[in-house]
């Protein structure tokens, strides 16, 4: 019986519309301290040394520039917090002066990247702690810039993944007293991950030409749920598999390691031309509370060891 779920919803993968609710997302910016000129707490209080800055976002709130290759997605306040060693949390001023964004930057021009601001996604205007200094709030800045081909758009769900110092040019982060940088971090890495819910990476990428593909799942995998698996970084218009087994037996395959083994499908799909793509399902009723559903794209790719491609895996489990 439960075979046959399963197969079913291979079948209908293709056919069911896109999620309709909005999917939390936390981003985590990790740096290092090293120069803190507050005097008073609890920003006087930091130690130099690891900090990081963490917040949710929603996938469905955003605002995309009219002018730019960027969008902005609304922070929740309510979770944006700056730790430091030593035990000093700072959160983001609240009610917040207008809207605080963490915004996208696809190709602009020839460049991808991360940055916050407010109000208007176009530029990087830091956002205000809920401390005050010598010319109003303390501000939170942050920019990061990669190369180009780092996301392939604008969507959240596909910057999810880990960023380090892998093709960055731009670094900045800082805590700004008007024109002063009254804090000053070194930034380290980020986090873009899909907040609470069942799925988990797996690993087992295997590289082409643009480096890991990377899989990531959404949704509750709730009976009637709405869920997608989003692939990114894959070569464009290449033959793509995808591999979905209840079970993780790691196979060599193709120069890697194929981790949903027994499997069903392959289901075979082309990529797009930005290689990668958004393939939304509805889970059947009736799968058992528990159930590990496994799986990870093949993608055809020239730059890869034996020509094919392998995403990392990722693993479900059923409410």
């Amino acid at each position: 019986m439960l075979r046959s779920t399963l197969v079913s919803l291979l079948l209908v993968v293709c056919l069911v519309s896109p999620l309709t609710a909005g999917t939390s997302v936390r981003v985590s910016i990790h740096g290092d301290l090293f120069f803190n000129g507050v005097a008073a707490p609890p920003l006087g209080n930091a130690q130099t040394g690891p900090m990081t800055v963490t917040f949710l976002l929603d996938t469905d709130q955003f605002l995309s520039s009219p002018n730019f290759p960027v969008r902005g997605y609304v922070i929740d306040e309510d979770s944006f917090e700056v730790q430091f060693t030593g035990g000093t949390v700072v959160g983001i001023q609240n009610p917040f002066a207008g809207t605080p964004y963490f915004v996208i930057r696809d190709n602009d021009p020839g460049v991808d990247g991360f940055y916050l601001t407010t109000n208007n996604p176009d530029f990087p205007l830091a956002v205000a702690l809920e401390q005050n200094g010598g010319f109003g709030a303390f501000k939170q800045a942050f920019e990061v810039t990669y190369g180009g081909s780092t996301l392939p758009s604008l969507d959240l769900i596909d910057a999810v993944g880990s960023y380090d110092f892998t093709g960055l040019s731009v670094f900045h982060l800082a805590i700004e007293d008007g024109p002063f940088q009254a804090m000053n971090a070194d930034y380290s890495s980020m986090e873009i991950e899909v907040e609470g819910g069942p799925w988990t990476d797996e690993g087992c990428a295997l590289a082409g030409a643009a480096g890991d593909p990377v899989l990531v799942g959404s949704g509750s995998l709730a009976g009637g749920s709405g869920n997608a698996f989003d692939l990114s970084n894959a070569a464009p218009g290449a033959t793509s598999g995808l591999f979905v087994g209840l079970a993780s037996n790691p196979t060599p395959f193709k120069g890697g390691t194929l981790k949903p083994v027994p499997f069903f499908g392959p289901l075979i799909l082309p990529t797009s031309g930005v290689g990668g793509f958004t393939l939304p399902f509805v889970m059947p009723a009736g799968v058992p509370s528990g159930t590990e559903l496994y799986a990870q794209w093949a993608i055809q790719d020239a730059g890869a060891v034996l020509g094919v491609a392998l995403s990392n895996a990722i693993r479900g489990v059923t409410p």
